[in-house]
């Protein structure tokens, strides 16, 4: 009896014995390491590169409306922004799109300093453009005109 359970816990272990176990030593951990940072954002290539960049060129503490060329929360959306909030720490994400609605919300754009559009080249009444890539331009908010001494 002893000797059955040995040989069957002999054959469990090698059963479940798998290569990956010994390569995983060898693998190079600086490729591995790049191929899992992209992983969360191969559904929209090239958005990490244009939201590093937005970084770059905002300032900390900055408000940055998010707009993408798809107008579901559920598809494609929500994934976009929440990727955003990640890449842009210190700034506040505003959505453009109603939280977990499929309606354009136009009047977030008042609590925007800056709009970044990736996979559209947009203009925005209010925003100029102060920034693009390959992916996705950044505008930034104009300045309101100061009221002039004549107007009363």
């Amino acid at each position: 009896m002893r000797l059955a359970a040995a040989v069957a816990f002999a054959m469990i272990l090698i059963g479940g014995f798998e290569p990956f176990y010994l390569r995983i030593f060898t693998i190079d951990r600086a490729r591995e390491g790049a191929a899992f940072a992209e992983l969360p954002f191969q559904k929209m290539p090239g958005l990490k590169s244009f939201l590093e960049g937005v970084d770059a060129h905002t300032p900390p503490r900055a408000r940055i409306a998010i707009w993408v060329p798809f107008r579901q929360w559920e598809g494609g959306y929500g994934y976009a922004y929440y990727r955003a909030s990640y890449l842009l720490p210190g700034k506040q994400v505003v959505p453009l799109l109603a939280l977990h609605e499929d309606r354009v919300a136009f009047s977030n754009l008042a609590q925007a300093d800056y709009l970044a559009s990736y996979g559209e080249r947009i203009e925005a009444p209010g925003f100029e453009s102060c920034w693009q890539d390959a992916h996705g331009i950044l505008l930034k908010a104009s300045p309101p005109l100061a009221p002039s001494a004549n107007a009363r």
